[in-house]
């Protein structure tokens, strides 16, 4: 059989934090010709990312990868007090993209029977969750396991935020925030987001591997796909090496760094720092399914509905474009940085993009329309 060769972007800004996490839909750009070059494919990411910087995001970097190389767009600055360009191999907080790195983690333990993905929360962390031996380990992966977020109980004003990026947060104090809010459904009935699924995950993970999240997730993934500038945090707040800076709008208006920010409040759910070339470069490895075996890649896959358009599977977004291409990834947002990263099989070719709204939502949206439509939609 003919090997698959891959494209992937990958598209990243600096911006104020989201709490939505539908993603934007492309809508289609006129008909081009079938002679549209690679070049022409790129300009028109750069255009997406300068339109992204008109519309007051700081900074914004895209990576694109097929089977002619990879090619990194930047827009605006890393740093608004030196004016430093943004740096093109640098790190962010990919936000909840995390749920996906986490679910494979699950996924591959399945594989080696430590988990059972049909198995009630309460085989594996007994007294964790109300209605423990209802939920199990596929509907805290697809969000369908009716608990509250957490993070509905976090104050979005600036003091809140800043207050939130000072605070350390256990996994335990996370899922208590979320069990105290009133279950969104019955277990298994209805789609809700849950960043509290993820942190009773991230438990269970521990549970029955014996070591931390960020060495279970460093061992089972990160080393095994070569993930060379990926890590999970826990209470470390400023983020290592080369690195743009995230943004919040204070009281009066003006763009405040963030960067320095406590991710124990994100943990499982959203707290993983890593680089385009390793984000792109986990879809790859986990789409052509190197980190466990095709049939739970399928269970992966199995998705159940959320909007017009948007489906989720076991820590996957899958998204069906005004063009009609299917594309799989997430996306993520964590205070200063968001991420969307999307892959699609087309004509050899898998396709990941991470898209991200800024300061002006209908701007970004329509920014991010344009890189969606130039990667998958030409």
């Amino acid at each position: 059989m003919k090997p698959h060769t891959l494209t992937s972007l990958l598209l990243a800004v600096a911006l104020l934090p989201t709490s939505s996490p539908t993603p934007a839909i492309a809508q289609p750009l006129p008909a081009q010709s079938s002679t549209t070059t690679e070049s022409a494919r790129q300009q028109a990411v750069q255009a997406a990312l300068d339109a992204l910087v008109a519309a007051g995001a700081p900074g914004a970097l895209a990576e694109t990868r097929d089977e002619n190389g990879n090619w990194t767009g930047t827009a605006g600055t890393g740093d608004l007090r030196t004016h430093a360009p943004v740096p093109r191999n640098g790190r962010w907080r990919i936000g909840s993209v995390t749920k996906s790195f986490v679910a494979a983690l699950v996924l591959k333990l399945v594989d080696e029977k430590k988990i059972v993905l049909d198995a009630p929360i309460g085989r594996y962390l007994p007294g964790l969750l109300p209605r423990q031996d209802k939920i199990t380990v596929r509907m805290l992966l697809n969000h369908t396991g009716g608990i509250a977020d957490y993070a509905a109980t976090f104050d979005q004003t600036p003091a809140g935020l800043r207050r939130l990026g000072e605070t350390t947060y256990t996994p335990r104090r996370l899922i208590a925030l979320g069990t105290g809010l009133p279950p969104t459904s019955d277990p298994g009935v209805r789609w809700a987001y849950s960043n509290t699924g993820y942190a009773a995950l991230g438990l269970m993970i521990e549970k029955v591997t014996g070591q931390s999240l960020p060495i279970a997730l460093r061992t089972r993934v990160i080393v095994p796909l070569g993930l060379r500038s990926t890590y999970l945090p826990t209470t470390a707040r400023g983020i290592a090496g080369l690195h743009p800076h995230g943004y919040m709008r204070d009281e009066k208006n003006r763009l405040e760094d963030i960067t320095t920010f406590n991710p124990s409040n994100a943990w499982a759910a959203g707290a993983i720092v890593s680089t385009a070339s390793d984000v792109n470069r986990f879809f790859d490895q986990l789409l052509r399914g190197r980190l466990f075996s095709p049939g739970l890649l399928a269970q992966m896959k199995q998705t159940v509905p959320v909007a017009p358009d948007f489906e989720y599977g076991l820590g996957l977004m899958k998204l069906t474009l005004s063009c009609g291409t299917t594309v799989w990834g997430h996306k993520g947002h964590i205070p200063g940085y968001a991420t969307y990263s999307f892959h699609t099989d087309r004509r050899d070719i898998t396709v990941a993009a991470t898209a991200l709204p800024s300061l002006n939502d209908a701007a970004i949206d329509q920014a991010m329309n344009q890189a969606l439509n130039a990667e998958f939609c030409s």
